[in-house]
């Protein structure tokens, strides 16, 4: 599979070589020497193993890593980004097979993952968001489901929606928190910009500008007294129209 041209290898980080030892699902691995590996950048279906199911290609998505790591003999090089480990104690790191492909790379271009960002890990980004629009362009796997292949306007965001969404819509307000800027767009939805993640948005030095402004935002929506809502980490997810 032919990657795109910002794909490319990891000369000019450090790295650590590694073996893996078992693969949980499509984006975290085991090590031979027990370390619990979440790879940095992007999200694959889950796998619910307890009720024995999973999101649609969430089997395929683990396969796929699978097949690439048994083809390198599950030998990866580890390239590790600005944190170390997430809150459940895993290891964060992008994984490279030992010619210097991006793996990351691979599942989002076969359309098995979709970009995730989350500050102030971003090294790669520009990689792995234009292999996730090669996949989105050709409707590869997750990107030909439903609520993957649209933009939803934000009136049209189904009130228990959950999971990976995009959403566009006009900003009608912006509210804040103690902790927050709150961008309401029409429809009633709501995405979330964390004061402390504001450093991630260069050029948005104060969301009030949004107001009355299109946009795109993109994340996992939850729910709160009823709304939909959207937390945005990174300038990358969050697109201002002209």
């Amino acid at each position: 599979m032919n990657l795109p041209a910002s794909c490319v290898g990891p000369a000019d980080r450090p790295v650590e070589q590694a073996r893996v030892d078992h693969v949980h699902d499509g984006d975290t691995v085991r090590l031979a020497d027990g370390t619990r590996v979440r790879m940095v950048g992007l999200d694959t279906p889950e796998i619910f193993w307890r009720e024995h199911s999973a999101e649609p290609y969430g089997h395929e998505a683990r396969q796929a890593l699978i097949d690439i790591l048994q083809a390198h003999d599950d030998r990866v090089l580890l390239v590790y980004d600005q944190e170390r480990y997430d809150r459940y104690q895993r290891l964060l790191a992008h994984l490279f097979t030992p010619d210097g492909t991006s793996i990351h790379a691979l599942l989002l271009a076969r359309g098995l993952a979709v970009g995730l960002t989350i500050p102030p890990n971003d090294w790669n980004l520009r990689c792995y968001r234009d292999a996730e629009a090669q996949a989105r362009e050709a409707g590869l796997k997750v990107w030909g489901l439903p609520h993957l292949q649209r933009v939803f306007p934000a009136r049209e965001l189904p009130r228990d929606a959950q999971g990976f969404r995009r959403v566009s819509g006009k900003v009608v307000r912006v509210g804040e928190s103690r902790h927050a800027y709150w961008i309401n767009l029409e429809g009633d939805v709501a995405f979330r910009i964390d004061r402390e993640d504001m450093m991630y948005f260069p050029g948005l030095d104060n969301p009030r500008t949004l107001r009355g402004r299109e946009v795109i935002g993109r994340g996992l929506v939850y729910t709160h007294q009823g709304q939909p809502r959207i937390r945005i980490r990174h300038a990358a997810d969050l697109d201002i129209l002209e």
